[in-house]
């Protein structure tokens, strides 16, 4: 192994005044290297044996000081007792930051020394060197120290699990920063030619979406002895902002070569390598004025944010188990975290230390607020989500320390997991479309929803209704619901309409998913409302009270996935979400391993209504002002749902509007031509249609209704206004379709509505707003 080769060259690695038996084995184990003979003896039952290897020299030597920390802080634990009356003893050795070392090592820990798991590994190409092996050997790979997303991956490698937010979603935090305080800067990245840089710049370029030029990039390589040439040509390049996504050896480079260049450049360090006395000490704090990164740690010797009481236990820790390591150092506080994580995971454990039950109880941490953190961040984990920390605070270097500023922002886009806003993302427009193959003049494809969903019966109902077999043919297809129905109208070949939600549209335009979507997507009409239904235990009494909780919000793809989002998002709300269909996750919700369900979907829901258990119930959703641009107000009554709602009460929440949509096809074309025949056959029997036995939904068309912020498909409009004339002066609702009578003397008669525009809900909803006005006027 790299290093000194006597047991007096590494005497020093652990200076604490007393070593237990942790710290002995860390010793033996980092000294014997592959002649340590044939391991150690099996753990006995009064032990916990855990296995680390860490780059104690090396060019990522300033990351050792975070596997010395995690056994100073085991070696307390076990002076207090140790986790269960057991002792933890941790072995760990020198891999220098070498990937095949790492590998080697960790085979020796597995099937030599016997250790229950593998802790705390850092690096990127490291870990990945191990993983398929662990996996493989069904042993934990504890808290990855790397923010690769590959540490998230648990359907293909569940035996693995991270610590440390993502690269991506701290560099996309970046470039949120930048979009909202520096839209018109030049970008210069200086990169770590290996997995690690390449996530830290992919994150940048996503979160940036091409509206801020990077115009300067320059990669190195870990072994490279100077970046003077790369620091040469990013300042040639004009930038006014350098990012450094960099180890603290580089970052202590470029932070000092900048200075010596004259280049004063508002100058980003990775939070990797944002120490004060590993990276900003060294490189002088004089030269490192102004610096930003972003955290989801504390500085060592920050008091004031820690608090008194954290403050003290950690300096009290540090003074006697690690008199040696400046409390400065932001690599002593993540040693820190990861041991007081572990020791969390292994007290959850009680008797039962089967690996099995390590790896089940590290993916059940939920609303975690660790001392020495920044105050907001939690930690969770679950079955499906093996990242652990997701959010971030930017700081900045000011008068020799970091300062934290802004709110804590989450670099994970709950948007981003969609497949679906991943290639409307990439597509951009939908006018590149191959118009080449017809395979029917008369024939409409309509994108519905998934087997048994609202959307699925309304489109079985057009078929029923529609079909003729000659004039037209109506050919529902089965999807994954609103998200995956925009991606097929721009995207697959052959479908002409689908069944989408409103704030699905209006989210791809918030977040710019698809470029210039309100001109290529147009909308037919309105078709029904459908209710926010929240599942959750009587201790959730209210929407807020799922703050930090984990909440299932269906598949990524689906219509309810993007509503939950965005409501959460408008209410300021931030959940721990979880992708699993709301009907499959009713015995996880019983057994506590989620908070709540949220399932968005025309009421009643068959599988709810199969629910007769005391300790659940719906949650109201408050008609807040936040929500009121894009929803509707509405009830969840017993009638619907006689086991979950007392007879004759009712439940408040909100509805989401559904609406027919397709691309917006040129006049001239053959696509339109055919969505017209879909308009005009539809319009016209839509009384059919709003009769049993088809969905009850179909009552709340109203094919007058406007959708606020798009526009209508050319041939609906020119139906409507041949048909349904409006009277002249009268406003139509947007929220119904109903027709607001013109000033006197020019008012039309009731009768002059049709039956299919005296919409109920907002007859409901105008009985709402006077109640609330009442109300006000009381107070």
């Amino acid at each position: 192994m790299s290093g000194s080769g006597t047991r007096d060259g590494l005497r020093g690695l652990f200076s604490a005044p007393r070593r237990s038996a942790a710290a002995a084995l860390v010793v033996l184990a980092a000294m014997a290297g592959p002649a340590f003979g044939q391991g150690l003896p099996p753990p006995s039952d009064r032990e916990i044996r855990i296995g680390n290897t860490a780059p104690y020299t090396g060019p990522a030597s300033a990351y050792g000081v975070i596997a010395k920390t995690i056994a100073a802080y085991l070696d307390k634990v076990n002076a207090e007792g140790g986790i269960n009356g057991r002792k933890v003893n941790m072995i760990t050795y020198d891999d220098a930051y070498e990937p095949t070392k790492t590998m080697a090592m960790t085979r020796k820990l597995v099937e030599e020394d016997n250790v229950l798991l593998a802790l705390g590994t850092i690096g990127t190409n490291t870990n990945a060197a191990i993983q398929p092996y662990l996996n493989s050997k069904k042993v934990p790979q504890l808290f990855a120290l790397s923010g690769a997303a590959a540490w998230d991956q648990p359907q293909e490698f569940p035996w693995t699990i991270g610590f440390l937010p993502t690269y991506t979603a701290e560099a996309q935090i970046f470039a949120q920063y930048l979009l909202e305080n520096h839209p018109r800067s030049r970008i210069a990245v200086l990169y770590q030619e290996d997995g690690m840089g390449k996530e830290y710049l992919k994150g940048l370029k996503d979160g940036l979406g091409g509206k801020i030029a990077i115009v300067a990039e320059a990669p190195y390589k870990v072994t490279d002895t100077t970046i003077d040439a790369q620091m040469a040509k990013l300042k040639a390049s004009g930038a006014d902002v350098l990012i450094e996504f960099t180890t603290p050896k580089f970052a202590i480079m470029a932070i000092k070569r900048a200075a010596e260049l004259g280049w004063r450049p508002l100058q980003f360090a990775a939070s990797i390598s944002n120490s004060y006395s590993a990276v900003i000490q060294p490189a002088g704090p004089q030269n490192a004025e102004g610096l930003l990164s972003a955290a989801y740690r504390l500085e060592g010797e920050d008091a004031a944010a820690a608090g008194e009481a954290v403050f003290r236990e950690w300096s009290a820790f540090m003074q006697r188990y690690l008199p040696s390591v400046s409390k400065t150092n932001g690599q002593a506080v993540l040693g820190y975290l990861v041991g007081k994580l572990t020791v969390e995971v292994l007290k959850n454990c009680g008797d039962d230390l089967s690996r099995e039950n390590i790896m089940k109880q590290a993916r059940l941490l939920k609303g975690i607020q660790l001392p020495m953190m920044v105050q907001g961040i939690k930690i969770d984990t679950s079955p499906s989500d093996h990242a652990p920390i997701e959010q971030m605070r930017m700081m900045r270097f000011t008068n020799g320390q970091w300062q934290h500023f802004g709110p804590v922002r989450s670099g994970v886009d709950a948007g981003a997991v969609s497949d679906s806003f991943k290639t409307i993302f990439k597509y951009g427009t939908a006018t590149k479309r191959d118009l080449a193959n017809q395979l029917n003049a008369n024939t409409v494809s309509l994108m519905t929803g998934s087997f048994g969903s609202t959307y699925a019966q309304v489109g079985a109902d057009l078929a029923s209704v529609l079909d003729n077999g000659t004039s037209l043919r109506i050919l529902p297809v089965m999807g994954r619901g609103s998200v995956q129905a925009v991606s097929d109208i721009l995207l697959l070949r052959g479908v002409d309409a689908g069944i989408v939600r409103k704030d699905t549209l209006s989210y791809l335009d918030r977040k710019d998913f698809a470029k210039d979507i309100r001109n290529q997507f147009v909308y037919v009409a309105k078709m029904f409302n459908e209710e926010m239904h929240v599942l959750a235990p009587r201790s959730i009494t209210n929407m807020r009270d799922l703050d930090g909780k984990t909440v299932v919000v269906d598949l990524p793809d689906s219509s309810t996935f993007v509503t939950a989002i965005n409501v959460f998002d408008r209410l300021g709300i931030r959940p721990h979400l979880i992708y699993q269909e709301p009907r499959l996750a009713v015995d996880m919700l019983r057994k506590g391993e989620v908070d709540a369900i949220v399932a968005i979907e025309g009421k009643p829901l068959q599988w709810l209504n199969q629910i007769n258990d005391r300790n659940l119930h719906l949650v109201p959703v408050d008609y807040a002002k936040p929500l009121q641009e894009e929803y509707l107000p509405s009830k969840l009554s017993s009638t619907d749902y006689p086991n979950l709602v007392a007879d004759g009460g009712s439940v408040e929440t909100i509805a989401a509007e559904a609406v027919l949509a397709s691309y917006n096809w040129a006049p001239n074309s053959d696509r339109y031509r055919r969505l017209a025949l879909l308009v005009d056959t539809m319009f016209d029997k839509v009384g059919q249609l709003q009769r049993p036995p088809f969905h009850p939904k179909w009552k709340e068309m109203a094919p007058r209704a406007t959708v606020s912020g798009w526009t209508r498909f050319k041939a609906a409009q020119e139906w409507l206004d041949r048909n349904m004339p409006l009277p002249a002066g009268s406003a139509v609702s947007a929220a119904s379709g109903a027709v607001a009578p013109p000033p006197a003397p020019f008012a039309a008669p009731a009768a002059a509505l049709a039956p299919q525009d005296r919409d109920p809900l907002y007859r409901e909803f105008l009985e709402w707003r006077a109640s609330r006005a009442k109300a006000g006027a009381s107070r």
